[in-house]
């Protein structure tokens, strides 16, 4: 009998080091989509807070940090990254959904960082786009979660994006690596 293995869709891949940035998968063992129940948000987030000591985040934002931490999505949409989703509070007031499978999270960290990813997304990554903000959005034509880290963004793409994600990034780094020894 053939025995399967889980590999990432990135293996072997990365990490990608191009001058100053850098191109890494982020190991998350959980991520649980979370969309709560009409008129029920007060409810999600008395339970988050107690079963995961955290809170919902305001619209655009994350809460949390790096290990454990909630991502607003969309509309009455986050994502729980870090632990499985616990207390049967959380389950009875929103629709939970383990997402664990289906992304795969990308960090892009160094001083060009923001110039590399503004090649590639429409978002004003400038002054305004600052750490814990996040948005859902559109990267080299592919629909994407970023997050503004310290240092870099976070980057969440549907797993079979995967590999063309990191190629398209890979391209942006080489990219401003040369425009930066042209000038």
């Amino acid at each position: 009998m053939v025995e399967l293995i889980a590999t990432s869709p990135l293996d072997g891949l990365l990490p990608i080091e191009v001058d100053e940035a850098l191109l890494s998968v982020v190991d998350v063992p959980y991520i649980t989509s979370i969309m709560p129940h009409k008129g029920k948000a007060k409810a999600v987030a008395s339970a988050l807070s107690k079963a995961h000591d955290l809170t919902l985040p305001a619209i655009g934002r994350s809460t949390g940090k790096a290990d454990l931490r909630v991502i607003w999505t969309g509309r009455d949409q986050y994502m729980l990254v870090g632990e499985k989703a616990g207390a049967r509070a959380l389950a009875r007031s929103a629709s939970l959904s383990d997402q664990s499978d289906g992304w795969v999270v990308l960090s892009l960290t160094g001083a060009q960082s923001n110039e590399i990813l503004s090649r590639l997304c429409p978002l004003d990554l400038g002054n305004g786009f600052k750490r814990g903000h996040t948005a859902r959005t559109e990267i080299a034509h592919m629909m994407a979660i970023v997050t503004r880290l310290s240092g870099g963004f976070e980057i969440f793409v549907m797993r079979s994006f995967a590999k063309t994600m990191a190629h398209d990034l890979q391209q942006a780094m080489e990219s401003v690596a040369a425009q930066k020894r042209i000038c």
